[in-house]
């Protein structure tokens, strides 16, 4: 019980009450039939309408939710696990240990605010987990009347309507975001895919909400791209020298062109100034230098289909839908000697602190929260509670190894590799970027190592799930670049549910194939192999190779069939009621070795795991660690460092650097006090400093976000308006008031006033306008001005009007929110790129001791007063010349 696991000061002393309520009540839970269960969905959604407060029904639907897991999945959620889900329905981030079943938490809070028919998000980093994760649990939310959405890439509008429309919807964090941008870009209602929000939930909080926080979500379109000039420069650059003719700054990302460096590339193009604003090279020299110098093959991209994809420093996934802005992309392909794709505007455009915020109620969870929260609190207003181990934590963390150079450590690691997996304990390594997975994975083959490699590099990718699953073996040895939100737990022993259904497809596919032709040869080969399989088994797979209908399917659907055994609950036809029972029958048959397995696996010590590198941030080497002693098994951690290290290289100084190489008498290493302080405060430096670049974009882009909301907000006022009428009248009106009030301001005299009318109504109105008004005077009447455009633009828009019904009914309508739309749109893209260039503009101006950010506030807010303008004009310019001609 709770009262026994926690201390006073405990996350449990603040839930007591509710954990103790929600067991109470998990008698009476038990007792109800399936229907029963179903029913109390219902009779739970009819008391928060009348009292629309979810406090009044928590306890009871956190038991309702536990005991459908446990009819449905087999797994009832732990006390901390109902603790897991009190603090996300709180509103705030539950750091878990890996293995602790964050997946079966997100469920209980889940359950509760669909009963609010508002929808609930729960965000995944990617389509795998989603869909998973939407599979499995939601066959508890399905069990008690709710349905479950799922977003996936490629779907449609309509699709994704229908997804989004459903009590809960997984979904990963960019398809939402985009999801959420295109909707403010849509030009019909029927186009729109998301309903307002309500409840977020976001599974591995800290990836999503701060690593990937540091790149905004961005919509863009094709521009013309100086496709000759990324190639050039990519030339000229050879010519160039380090610390001569530009320097590096590894901290900042960074080149900086020396005089030097200036003159030398201006000789060689032949031209007096690189900085040229009708014909700039510097951006294109500076992006050719930083792809050079800081932007490697196998590290920050890979090549693919004759294409730069980047990876994910943080998570070693690829990510094939982001690009590289302002030209690096380009840069990269060019010194790669690739095709170079077109350049991109931006029209679209939100950061990740900035769209996470538009949710009244945010939650997330991860295993590792703590030392990013204060910019939780910062940035989201999201506190973060450590939830306590079901199971005592009996990881063993040992001290790093410091190693003099490079070459000392791999050799270290690959002997350290040799000796323990000849012991048969598992081993898990994590390496920092493709590039060292693969050498690491050469020197292993070297010492007749067998190992599993798992990096952004697609024929790895797509076997992810079976190699994480399987590495928790006897003997194994798995090489992965970082481990963050890889969603599958590492089993002591292997996951046997992973193992069958691959020998079941091994079986399955090889038998179609001999099954007619040499059927006793294969009964034979399958009664050695599997000599304790019962005799119902084997019976069901002979009768389902003689079933024609099995026997038509490929093997894309078999595979499909036998991943997707467990979910079903009803089967459809003959072969998937067999398909469902071998699987179900195999793993009963290997459960027992599976144990066995588990048994010899923990008492070699578990899982060990090999970091092989630092990385720069604290958080992602708890991820790796987090990845043995799960659920209290046993487990030891080491990191294997070296001088040479980025980290200590970059942030270590020369004096740690000078004091340590005089440590080292051999390749032996050294287990340093120092060294590890010097590393940690390193981390704390380059987190410090991403955070600053965090908060520096999201300073920012809140200036820019508030004007989006503004312009959001009208645009989904239009979209859901019957008749956008009033809206262009006042259009009018107000181009009529700044054309007059311009005409006092400036003071000018007749002619120059006709021209002004004439460029935005026409010259059919400057005709009528001469034969009303005196010419002749010199000083005109601006009251008399103002009224007749005021009446002529009235009268004009009425004949107007009918002249379109009359051609065709009802177009009027749709044309007039079409046009404020598309020009809304037209105004708010060259906006952005206003305020892209007055960023930058800005940042200088903290030399002359002016601060850049209310700099650019103030010029924010002027250039923002202008969309309004511009739309307006546009609107009624167009409204005026429009025909169906």
């Amino acid at each position: 019980m709770l009262r026994n696991l926690f201390n006073q000061n405990s996350i449990a002393n603040k839930y007591k009450n509710l954990v103790n309520q929600i067991n109470a009540l998990e008698s009476n839970i038990k007792s109800l039939t399936d229907s029963e269960l179903r029913a109390k969905t219902f009779e739970l959604k009819k008391i928060y309408k009348e009292e629309n407060d979810l406090n009044s029904i928590l306890a009871e639907s956190f038991a309702i939710t536990r005991e459908a897991s446990l009819r449905t999945l087999g797994l009832r959620h732990f006390d901390v696990q109902i603790l897991g889900g009190l603090t996300l329905n709180n509103g705030k981030i539950a750091e878990m240990r890996t293995g602790e079943g964050k997946t079966l938490v997100a469920t209980l809070p889940a359950y509760l605010n669909g009963l609010t028919e508002k929808g609930v998000h729960i965000v995944t980093v990617n389509d795998y987990l989603a869909e998973r994760d939407q599979v499995s649990m939601g066959q508890i939310y399905r069990f008690l009347g709710l349905d479950t959405g799922l977003i996936q890439e490629n779907m449609t509008v309509s699709e994704r309507q229908k997804n989004y429309d459903a009590d809960i919807t997984y979904v990963t964090n960019s398809e939402l975001g985009f999801d959420y941008l295109r909707d403010n870009m849509a030009l019909n209602l029927r186009e729109v895919v998301l309903r307002p929000f309500n409840y977020c939930i976001v599974d591995e909080v800290d990836s999503i909400l701060i690593d990937e926080a540091q790149t905004p979500l961005i919509i863009s379109s094709t521009i013309d791209t100086f496709i000759d000039k990324f190639i050039v420069a990519a030339e000229i650059i050879e010519y160039l020298e380090v610390n001569i003719h530009f320097k590096i700054n590894e901290k900042k990302k960074n080149v900086i062109l020396t005089e030097q460096g200036t003159v030398q590339i201006e000789n060689i193009l032949g031209v007096t100034d690189l900085y040229n604003v009708n014909d700039p090279w510097i951006p294109f020299v500076i992006n050719a230098l930083k792809a050079k110098t800081l932007f490697f093959k196998n590290v920050q991209y890979i090549v693919q289909n004759n294409q730069i994809i980047i990876v994910d420093e943080f998570t070693g996934r690829i990510m094939s839908d982001r690009r590289w802005s302002d030209g690096l992309h380009q840069a990269i392909e060019a010194k790669e000697g690739l095709p170079i794709r077109e350049n991109t505007q931006t029209v679209a455009s939100i950061t990740y602190q900035n769209f996470f915020l538009l949710y009244p109620k945010l939650s997330g969870m991860t295993g590792t929260a703590k030392t990013a929260e204060l910019e939780f609190e910062k940035i989201y207003k999201l506190g973060v509670d450590e939830i306590p181990t079901a199971r005592p934590v009996l990881r063993d963390d040992l001290s790093d190894y410091i190693y003099k150079d490079q070459l000392s450590k791999w050799n270290a690691i690959a002997k350290e590799c040799k000796d323990i997996s000849n012991q048969g304990q598992p081993i898990l390594i994590g390496t920092t970027t493709v590039e060292k997975s693969e050498m690491l994975a050469e020197l292993l083959k070297e010492y007749q190592l067998s190992y599993q490699l798992l990096n952004a590099k697609p024929e790895n990718v797509r076997r992810e799930s079976e190699i994480v699953a399987q590495a928790g073996k006897k003997g194994a040895i798995t090489i992965a670049t970082n481990m963050a939100g890889r969603g599958t737990d590492i089993i002591l022993g292997g996951n046997i549910e992973f193992k069958v259904r691959k020998q079941l497809y091994i079986i399955l596919v090889n038998s179609k194939k001999i099954w007619r032709q040499q059927k006793s040869k294969f009964i034979s080969s399958l009664y050695n192999q599997f000599p304790l399989l019962s005799q119902k088994f084997l019976s069901i797979l002979f009768s389902l190779l003689n079933n024609p209908v099995f026997n038509s399917l490929s093997e894309t659907e078999i595979l499909r069939l036998l991943n997707e055994s467990d979910q079903i609950k009803t089967p459809r036809n003959d072969y998937e009621c067999s398909i469902k029972f071998l699987v179900n029958e195999f793993i009963r048959f290997e459960k027992k070795d599976q144990k066995v397995e588990n048994t010899i696996v923990k008492n070699l010590g578990g899982l060990y795991v090999i970091g092989t590198e630092r990385n720069d941030s604290r958080r992602i080497d708890n991820q790796l660690r987090g990845r043995c002693g799960r659920q209290g098994d046993p487990g030891k951690s080491r990191f294997f460092l070296s001088l040479d290290d980025n980290l200590l290289r970059r942030f270590g100084g020369a004096n740690i650097q000078n004091f340590m190489q005089n440590q080292f008498l051999d390749d032996s290493p050294l287990e340093s006090n120092l060294l590890t302080k010097s590393l940690d405060s390193a981390q704390k430096r380059v987190e410090e400093q991403a955070y600053d670049a965090r908060k520096y974009l999201f300073d920012y882009d809140d200036v820019l976000n508030k004007q989006r909301n503004v312009v959001y907000y009208e645009r989904r006022q239009i979209l859901e308006s019957k008749s956008v009428r009033d809206k262009i009248l006042a259009y009018g009106e107000q181009v009529v008031a700044e054309i007059s009030l311009e005409l006092k301001e400036k003071n000018l005299d007749l002619n120059e006033a006709l021209f002004l009318i004439e460029n935005l109504f026409g010259t059919n109105l400057i005709l009528n306008l001469f034969q009303k008004l005196d010419l002749n005077k010199s000083n005109y009447d601006q009251t008399e001005l103002d009224t007749y455009l005021y009446q002529e633009f009235w009268l004009f828009y009425e004949l107007k009007s009918l002249e379109l019904e009359i051609r065709q009914p009802g177009i009027i309508k749709a044309l007039e929110r079409t046009l404020i739309l598309v020009y809304i749109d037209i105004a708010w893209k060259e906006h952005l790129q206003k305020m892209s260039l007055l960023r930058d503009a800005v940042s200088w101006r903290g030399y002359g001791q002016r601060n850049p950010l209310f700099e650019y506030r103030e010029e924010a807010y002027d250039l923002f007063q202008i969309i309004g303008q511009t739309t307006r004009h546009l609107v009624i310019y167009d409204l005026i010349r429009s025909s169906m001609l």
